[in-house]
């Protein structure tokens, strides 16, 4: 999901950034719920390079210094919208951090995949959210008290995010 905040990050300056600049855009957007290091970024970036998704170019100062640009290539937009509708992970933690990675660059998208991305979403999070009602209710399947707590409070929090996907829906 990273590169969707890359690919975001270098559109939304519209410029050539360094790898430096592009973790503090990321973080200072995104920080809230992501703060990636160098190690993340550097292989993403190299992943969208070779899909060639983001060019490069160097520059060399007058002391010799070597600094990388990167930048969006020309048709970066299927590469996001493909990296946007990959399918949401089963894991609980993965499917949050995901759905909130998405959200925070929808803005990228027109109206019509918003809605798309919308309606998928809440269809997941029923689904997750009975997944989850239904292990609770499993008379075959014995939680601690701290496991129940959990369970409980990921069902509260779908809850959560199904109406606070339904207010972005409403504001589109």
């Amino acid at each position: 999901m990273i590169e969707l905040l890359i690919l975001y990050s270098l559109k939304a300056k519209n410029r050539e950034r360094t790898l430096y600049s592009l973790r503090s855009d990321i973080i200072e957007k995104f920080g809230y719920f992501t703060k990636p290091s160098i190690g993340t970024i550097h292989p993403a970036l190299k992943r969208l390079l070779k899909a060639n998704v983001v060019t490069i170019r160097n520059d060399y100062s007058q002391g010799g210094k070597k600094s990388t640009y990167y930048g969006l290539a020309m048709h970066w937009t299927k590469k996001f919208h493909d990296l946007f509708f990959t399918p949401l992970s089963e894991n609980p933690t993965q499917f949050f951090t995901e759905v909130q990675t998405r959200i925070a660059v929808m803005s990228l998208l027109d109206d019509e995949l918003k809605q798309t991305f919308i309606n998928d979403i809440l269809i997941k999070m029923e689904s997750l959210q009975l997944d989850l009602k239904n292990a609770l209710d499993d008379e075959y399947t014995t939680f601690d008290k701290y496991q129940l707590a959990l369970l409980k409070k990921n069902i509260t929090d779908i809850e959560n995010y199904k109406i606070f996907i339904r207010n972005i829906e409403e504001n589109l």
